[in-house]
């Protein structure tokens, strides 16, 4: 049987299919290198269309499936940890810290017929040749799949069954490179009698751009020389894409692209505000782009969310993550915490997490030195205690539930945050904390040492069922992912051997991560262009979406010096080049074609993206990240274009919104403002966006920040002299309440607050001072922890009329007050100023200012020390 292989080159990528050459081909199977041209050429070709990746899986069945990865990666951890060769153990911990790149090398061997005898006789590092010692142990699970490939590959019946035709030729449309396992599949194909037709966009005239295909396509590689190439011409080309490509040959001649733009952007606000919906996004720095995107505009994404961005996700991760291999410990953390109880997925008792994540985010910072789940347990138990023995004047004034402004009065230190919770509460945080670890405890239950992943799966799937109000937590899209992973989590496998529980809870951990997928295949196969959704996709979707419709604009966005031409070619680790050489496979020298051409690739796809019909922008960010002033790339220097025109204007027209407040809602405002303490006046007229936050949001104002409660906690130590306590009695008095706090810096706090003037002016002025709201009497030192300074503190004009609300006039208080109520919508207006230092809302606050941005150094006017 006489087998061919034919090339055709074509010029213009819109008419290829009208070439005379490519006539006796069309209707023949024609498969497309990537998903996105698959789809731009849909209803533009005749025959059946495939992507490689589609047509590639359907000869290796179930070798791609999620849940056969995910029993590969824990069989290669089980081998890893039983690894007992004492002189290779420091590679065994690179393996292991590199386990998914590990895997995905000895797949992707595997896959195109290599096994470690092949590489055992060129290494020549060490971890090469353990490598291959590891990957032994790996073939008996392997090769149950290869069994079927190689049968799949081995019978021309089988390759026309799954091309779908009765010939014995197929079209291979864009594949300016050759993956190894396109490689190895497509060679197969040919020596089993299957006639292969290469078509590709190449210009004669532009070898600059085109060079590398020679390689690509030669008898080298296993296909046909140039001289047996089908070279076409055509008329219509991209004007943009001839200057570009004449650049490199030295013949340019600057001509007017009255259809291309660019637009630099100083800061990425500045692209995220001018995103539109009658672009295509693409960027050579596609992930890092999508991933601030996605920051800016989560619900433009909520198709393409990755598992990780739902609630269950993040409660799986964390159960997964409470044990720590390397500690031989449960671990907790604040974050880990305050993402369970915010995902709804941890209950207790009827009640659920998420309705407390504030409260536990107020008692996080008396749990900054802990680790252990025993230190959080002990800590627990030590914050109720200190709660209960702060809470006497509450008890001793009969105070009531919503009564917070008298309770914060007559017991000041409810301004520190953990502190400001009622017991009650914080016993509830303590049953939550307690179920996340028996849930993780019993779904990693280290005792156990080895389970099988279907009884892990098992628990994992009780998990799910047995959370009361699954329902009504989960979205469209988080029921669909959910079925999906107890799809997955219901099938049985091949494997019933047990692995070692921390192996699968850290293969768990990679799968919700990156679902295990090879990155190999994943750089290189685009997802489907959804019309209906805004999206940045990679630079290799190009190939397809110049066939798109021109009604909508081709941005090509990120193009800055640095990301653009870039180079990001996947290597096989931890193998090396010098290796892959010597082994000299058809196969895998497509790993060094691609290596050694990556830079071509981008200067080819950049060419394919000028060949675009439509509009075309090109625009990159000058500032963001690391990188300061960030030129456009070279390429678009190369094309000298004009910038975009300023926008025309908004194609909205704004209204004034005329309606308010009625007088009679501003009147009920007014005499309820009037009915809060004075001191709530001071913070009103220093900031009433502060005010608003403090006394109206959170009730009263707590600080949680450790710079803050450093300032709090020297209140307590001066409160505790004056009434004549010395240092030895005032230490453990704020070990009680503050045991998290390490000696020296609470020793510290306590010898610089225990200073005799400032004991004395805590005597004179706050204790004796009294002030007065409704029937309770208190001691002006109250004001110290509200603002955590006294009136005196500062000479700033805003300041001490602030604090002359204290004692001021009605006339005065109803002024403020009816300023607050006339208030139409949204936050009251922010008053930056050095007193921002001081506010418990700066952390988030976007008006605030920060130290950096307050000329003036030290802490208040009697701290001049500017270091």
């Amino acid at each position: 049987m006489s087998v061919k292989v034919d090339v055709i080159m074509y010029e213009n990528p819109f008419t290829f299919q009208d070439l005379p050459e490519y006539a006796p081909f069309r209707n023949s199977p024609h498969i497309c290198a990537t998903e996105s041209l698959k789809h731009g050429l849909t209803g533009e070709v005749a025959s059946g269309l495939f992507s490689a990746t589609e047509v590639i899986q359907k000869f290796y069945p179930e070798w791609n499936d999620v849940d056969k990865r995910f029993e590969q990666y824990a069989e290669l951890a089980d081998h890893l940890r039983a690894w007992d060769d004492d002189g290779s153990a420091e590679i065994i911990q690179s393996f292991k810290r590199n386990q998914l790149n590990v895997l995905i090398t000895m797949r992707n061997l595997t896959e195109i017929g290599l096994r470690p005898e092949s590489l055992r006789p060129l290494c020549k590092k060490v971890e090469e040749r353990v490598f291959c010692d590891v990957w032994e142990k790996m073939l008996s699970t392997f090769d149950t799949y290869m069994e079927d490939a190689v049968k799949n590959l081995d019978s021309f019946d089988t390759i026309q069954s799954f091309l779908d035709t009765t010939g014995n030729t197929v079209v291979l449309h864009g594949f300016y490179f050759i993956t190894p396992v396109q490689h190895h599949v497509f060679t197969k194909w040919k020596e089993r009698g299957m006639n292969l037709v290469f078509i590709n966009l190449y210009h004669k005239d532009h070898p600059a751009i085109f060079s590398f295909l020679e390689e690509n396509f030669s008898v080298e590689n296993g296909w046909v020389s140039k001289e047996e190439w089908m070279l076409t011409e055509s008329k219509g080309m991209s004007m943009a894409s001839r200057l570009f490509a004449s650049a490199f040959e030295g013949s340019y001649k600057r001509q007017p692209l009255p259809s291309i733009s660019e637009k630099p952007y100083e800061y990425m606000i500045d692209f995220v505000q001018d995103i539109q919906e009658n672009h295509r996004y693409i960027s050579p720095n596609q992930d890092e782009l999508t991933g601030r995107l996605m920051e800016f505009k989560p619900d433009m994404f909520i198709e393409e969310r990755h598992f990780l961005s739902y609630p269950i996700g993040q409660y799986l991760l964390h159960l997964h993550s409470i044990w720590d291999e390397s500690k031989q410990e449960y671990l907790l953390n604040g974050s880990m915490l305050a993402e369970c109880f915010a995902s709804g997925w941890l209950e207790y008792d009827g009640l659920n997490a998420r309705s407390y994540t504030e409260q536990l985010r107020a008692i996080l910072p008396y749990f900054d030195k802990c680790q252990t789940v025993e230190e959080w347990l002990s800590s627990i138990e030590k914050l109720k205690m200190a709660k209960r023995s702060s809470s006497g004047p509450i008890k001793t004034h009969g105070l009531r539930t919503g009564e917070h402004f008298k309770a914060v009065r007559v017991n000041p230190v409810l301004r520190f945050s953990f502190l400001s919770l009622t017991l009650k509460e914080i016993g509830i945080i303590e049953a939550f904390i307690k179920k996340l670890i028996q849930d993780a405890k019993w779904l990693i239950n280290i005792e156990e040492e080895r389970v099988t992943i279907k009884t892990h799966f098992n628990r994992i799937k009780q998990l799910l069922d047995n959370h009361e109000t699954r329902d009504s937590l989960l979205g469209k899209t988080e029921k669909k992912l959910v079925s999906q992973l107890e799809d997955m989590l219901g099938r049985p496998g091949r494997s019933n051997s047990p692995y070692n529980i921390s192996d699968l809870s850290d293969a768990i951990v990679v799968f919700l991560k990156t679902g295990l997928k090879d990155k190999d295949e994943e750089d290189f196969e685009e997802a489907l262009d959804i019309e209906e959704n805004i999206k940045i996709q990679k630079m290799q979707a190009l190939d397809g979406l110049i066939y798109k419709k021109s009604d909508k604009v081709l941005h090509l966005c990120g193009m800055d010096e640095k990301h653009f031409p870039n180079g990001q070619t996947p290597m096989p680790w931890p193998l090396s080049e010098a290796l892959l050489r010597e082994l000299d496979n058809p196969a895998a020298n497509m790993y060094l074609f691609r290596k050694k051409h990556e830079l071509s690739f981008s200067k080819y796809l950049f060419y394919t993206g000028l060949c675009f019909n439509g509009e075309i922008q090109l625009s990159w960010i000058r500032n963001w990240n690391d990188h300061e002033n960030l030129d456009k790339s070279i390429y678009l220097q190369l094309l000298d274009v004009e910038k975009a025109a300023d926008d025309k204007g908004s194609q909205y027209q704004y209204v004034n919104c005329s309606t308010g407040p009625s007088e009679d809602q501003k009147a009920k405002v007014v005499e309820e403002l009037l009915s809060y303490p004075n001191e709530e006046f001071v913070e009103m007229n220093l900031c009433k966006r502060r005010f608003f936050y403090s006394s109206v949001v959170d009730r009263f104002s707590t600080y949680d920040s450790s710079f803050h409660q450093g300032f709090l906690m020297g209140n307590v130590v001066k409160l505790y002299a004056s009434i004549g306590k010395n240092k030895t009695e005032v230490m453990r008095l704020m070990k009680t309440l503050f045991p998290f706090m390490g000696d020296v810096r609470l020793r510290a706090i306590i010898d610089t607050n225990m200073e005799e003037n400032l004991v004395q002016s805590m005597r004179k002025y706050g204790l004796t001072n009294r002030l007065k709201y409704e029937d309770v009497e208190y001691a002006e030192s109250t004001l110290y922890f509200q603002y955590l300074t006294h009136r005196g503190a500062f000479q700033n004009e805003r300041w001490r009329t602030s604090f002359a609300m204290v004692r001021g006039k009605r006339r005065e208080r109803n002024e403020l007050a009816t300023q607050i109520a006339s208030i139409d919508e949204g936050l009251p207006e922010a008053n930056p100023s050095e007193f921002c230092k001081l506010c418990p809302h700066a952390g988030y606050c976007e008006d605030a200012l920060y130290a950096v941005d307050i000329s003036k150094k030290g802490w208040d006017d009697n701290d001049t020390d500017d270091n």
